[in-house]
């Protein structure tokens, strides 16, 4: 009896110890997800609050990586078209410039982060159409892959489907599989080798430490476990998708391009009218056109010149107050092929100017919310290019630019009211609208 009860008790042990175990790794888990779903909020936030009051500022820049632990994104990782500072867009998390606490994975480590070529804060061009090295607008493409532990690639830099960017928690400190012992001290601190695993044939498949832009060699997803149960790859990864950030730059361009148009609306000579679209012929010249009740937002640069003769020269001929959408702004350079315009007949120009500031009806409507004739003006962002929708929506020629299908779709496909917002299949309507 004696006997059965020790063994009881040892076996009870064993258990208790192994329920110690698990639950001490579940608690290391769920830390080191809290905090990469911290990061990734944060990089979002960051992206979508650009201030664009900087010199080269874009919507959705995103930091690049800290490569000093200091907790402050470097000031340079590369240059637009990506032939340089490959090795500098992996580093750790920027968490002072993200505004975060120190966060740090289940196992007390910091974070690390890898940011794609096109979305890196320091990436400059003066580019007027999407494909340019460097453009930042609906159609940008995430440059980073990455595999599942299984070995499948979920994203492809090689094709349309690269991340934005990857935060990735190092965990505990490992060999790695090319015989490199992680030591983790004040000598290691910055190399990722230290801090990030790597796979398959002495490494040759896939290395957390190092990434290259627009290739399959990218990253792997851990846990992964050698023929002997024993964890080889132990790094746990939170992808930043080209949805993630596009969906809320897309808002922050409509609702700069509205800010603009409502304080040109509001100066006292403008009388609560707004000036005419720029026409979509192939030409693509920005300039607002007579009778243009639909089209591209007209560039400062050539002025409004029709506005303002189709009002008895009273209207202004150009923006004003916080506006920054005129053409010397580089981040709007990115994006001012991909924004569209509507204008309700009751606030076009006209000879003579009311009395009294204002529009009239007829307005436009835009459903949902309602069936009302009550918007003034209505701005579209185009979203990504749809392969169901209209052949692909070709972007390139003259002819697709000026193809409003090519950008817009369903009710605003014929840029007539009344409009249509948030409502459809993802894979049929992606357009973002203000009004």
């Amino acid at each position: 009896m004696l006997l059965m009860l020790l063994l009881g008790v040892g076996a009870l042990a064993v258990f208790v110890s192994g329920l110690n175990r698990a639950t001490s790794q579940l608690e290391r888990d769920r830390i080191t997800n809290v905090a990469l779903a911290q990061a990734k909020e944060a990089l979002i936030g960051y992206a979508a609050s650009v201030d664009l009051s900087s010199s080269g500022a874009r919507p959705g820049d995103l930091p690049c990586p800290d490569t000093n632990n200091d907790g402050v994104a470097e000031t340079l990782c590369g240059n637009a078209s990506g032939s340089t500072g490959q090795s500098l867009r992996l580093g750790r998390l920027p968490w002072k410039t993200l505004n975060l606490p120190d966060l740090r994975d289940g196992y007390g480590e910091r974070l690390w982060y890898a940011v794609s070529n096109n979305f890196k804060k320091n990436t400059r061009t003066s580019c007027t159409s999407s494909g340019q090295p460097g453009c930042l607008n609906s159609d940008s493409v995430g440059t980073i892959s990455l595999m599942r532990h299984s070995g499948v690639t979920i994203f492809n830099a090689t094709g349309t489907s690269g991340a934005v960017a990857v935060v990735i928690s190092p965990g505990a400190a490992l060999t790695r599989l090319d015989g490199v012992q992680q030591v983790r001290n004040a000598t290691n601190a910055n190399n990722p080798a230290h801090y990030l695993d790597c796979y398959g044939s002495a490494c040759g498949i896939e290395d957390n430490a190092n990434f290259v832009d627009g290739q399959l060699n990218g990253f792997i997803q851990g846990d992964i476990r050698d023929a002997n149960g024993s964890v080889v790859v132990n790094d746990r990864l939170l992808a930043l998708t080209r949805d993630d950030v596009l969906s809320v730059l897309e808002k922050r361009v409509a609702s700069e391009t509205l800010i603009c148009l409502r304080e040109y609306a509001a100066k006292p000579q403008n009388k609560g009218r707004y000036p005419w679209a720029a026409a979509l012929e192939p030409a693509l010249n920005f300039m607002d056109d007579t009778n243009a009740l639909f089209g591209r937002i007209p560039d400062e640069s050539t002025g409004f010149v029709n506005t303002k003769n189709d009002s008895g020269n009273v209207m202004d001929d150009s923006w004003t107050g916080d506006c920054n959408i005129n053409s010397l702004s580089g981040w709007w350079l990115n994006w001012k092929e991909h924004v569209f315009y509507a204008l309700a007949d009751g606030c076009k120009p006209v000879n003579p100017l009311p009395v009294t500031a204002g529009c009239t009806p007829p307005l436009l409507v835009v459903n949902p919310p309602s069936l009302l004739n009550d918007k003034e003006v209505v701005i579209f962002v185009a979203g990504r290019r749809l392969a169901a929708v209209n052949g692909g929506q070709p972007r390139s020629t003259s002819s697709d630019k000026s193809t409003i299908a090519n950008y817009l779709e369903d009710q605003n496909s014929d840029g007539a009211s009344p409009f249509q917002q948030g409502v459809g299949n993802a894979s049929t309507f992606n357009d973002k609208v203000v009004y």
